[in-house]
């Protein structure tokens, strides 16, 4: 229960920033909140679950276990894209004077403020489980599991490909368009110009509905594994996939999309 009450906290400090501040909505990404939010939102709800079953003595089951290794692996991992630290580069030396602009950061906090929050309560898990109950963590991931971890992985770098495939031959076409307004144009340039250019509505939406529904699916698994209820969805090469379970799978495709 006192992970629900730390996430009820969270989301009404994230309405009342999204809602009650000039800037609070971001164009551009999930439900209007700072890039990362939605990311930050998984992650946090995820790593902070295990309490609850630290308060109650049980053994943390091994879907939780495998999504907190895999979301704080690749959480940590993420960085801003190489195009964006160059343009950055760019604008700090050609305008050293111009003010910077407010970055709100992910859930509104401080900056890296979540990445110390995740850090903190890992540390909290360990900390109260070896001076405490010593509550095991369940790790009884066959094959077949892990294989499904990759699998909807690469499901998730699939889908990433085709829509880089489809951002190339948007760039190409308008490098071309601009090296026939300017032959002497820097490389520099065409990146500033191809950056200014809004991304397709297409991939936009798309990246955004992944997220949210990955931030349902997480929600439901969750609500599932406080009430405990379960359901066996379908056997499929005598593994039985549960509704728990392939809810949680959902953030192998997101984290596969994204990286």
């Amino acid at each position: 229960m006192i992970t629900w009450i730390l996430g009820s906290i969270l989301i009404i400090w994230c309405l009342y920033n999204r809602f009650g501040r000039e800037d609070g909505y971001v164009k551009g990404y999930p439900l209007g909140m700072p890039k990362g939010s939605v990311r930050a939102l998984i992650a946090i709800s995820v790593v902070a679950f295990p309490f609850s079953y630290l308060i109650e003595g049980q053994e943390i089951p091994s879907a939780i276990t495998s999504a907190i290794f895999i979301l704080v692996a690749f959480y940590f991992e993420t960085r801003k894209a190489k195009k964006e630290l160059l343009l950055e580069l760019i604008n700090d030396v050609r305008y050293p004077e111009t003010p910077k602009e407010n970055v709100i950061y992910p859930l509104y906090l401080p900056k890296y403020s979540v990445r110390i929050t995740l850090v903190t309560m890992l540390v909290l898990v360990l900390i109260i489980n070896a001076y405490g109950p010593m509550v095991p963590f369940e790790t009884t991931n066959t094959l077949m599991d892990i294989l499904l971890i990759i699998s909807f992985f690469i499901l998730g770098s699939i889908f990433k490909r085709i829509s880089n495939i489809r951002e190339n031959k948007r760039n190409k076409r308008l490098i071309n368009l601009k090296l026939a307004e300017d032959a002497s144009i820097s490389n520099e340039g065409i990146i500033e110009y191809i950056s200014s250019q809004e991304k397709s509505k297409i991939k936009r939406k798309g990246k955004n509905c992944l997220s949210v529904i990955t931030l349902i699916a997480i929600f439901i698994a969750l609500i599932l594994y406080t009430v405990d209820i379960d359901y066996e969805m379908l056997t499929l090469l005598f593994y039985a996939f549960t509704l728990r379970t392939t809810l949680f799978l959902f953030i192998n495709i997101y984290y596969g999309y994204r990286d």
